[in-house]
């Protein structure tokens, strides 16, 4: 695929995912108020939809890192793209009635695993290698600062607090992926 292709693709596809993980809160809200059932496997399907759509901005970030960090930069692309497929594959399996929630809990903690390494290398690259906005550097800083708070507060508390937490985490993750497609954007109109 040509260079500008793949970024205004990795574009498009980032603001697909921030809008599907946005509904994807709201939907875990909704389901964790009380709302019904039913979104549940909406949130689910939002995952879904949020894990493919990230596999075009994956590899355009290969793509702008080029020679930076070869070849882990490589293997790591290679790792969060079947990390996400894993994601999806799972949450699938639990929407058809395959897989427990149980398993979709395994299948997504280590589909996630990769998926993490790849926000720091985002981060890396913005900060340090300026292959992207720092913007989008400290952005990804936020979401990982965030992302571990949450945990820290979920093994302590299921209240409000959490939820606070779960939504500073959703604007936090929002913003970044909003830098991830405004760069790409920017990319594809120099590429």
């Amino acid at each position: 695929m040509a260079t500008g292709d793949l970024y205004r693709l990795a574009g498009v596809s980032s603001w697909i995912a921030l809008v599907a993980l946005v509904l994807s809160g709201i939907a875990l809200a909704l389901f964790f108020a009380g709302a019904g059932e039913f979104w549940g496997p909406v949130n689910d399907a939002l995952i879904v939809l949020t894990a493919i759509a990230l596999i075009p901005a994956v590899v355009a970030v290969q793509r702008l890192a080029g020679d930076r960090g070869a070849p882990w930069v490589a293997g790591l692309t290679v790792a969060t793209i079947a990390g996400l497929i894993l994601i999806a594959v799972g949450q699938t399996l639990l929407i058809v009635g395959r897989l427990s929630l149980e398993g979709s809990y395994v299948t997504g903690g280590i589909g996630v695993i990769p998926v993490l390494a790849w926000i720091v290398l985002v981060a890396a690259l913005s900060l340090g290698g300026g292959v992207m906005p720092s913007t989008t550097g400290w952005l990804a800083v936020a979401t990982l600062v965030l992302i571990v708070a949450l945990s820290v507060i979920a093994v302590v508390t299921r209240g409000p607090v959490l939820w606070v937490a779960g939504v500073g985490l959703l604007v936090a993750i929002a913003g970044w992926l909003a830098g991830l497609a405004t760069s790409f954007g920017a990319s594809a109109a120099t590429a």
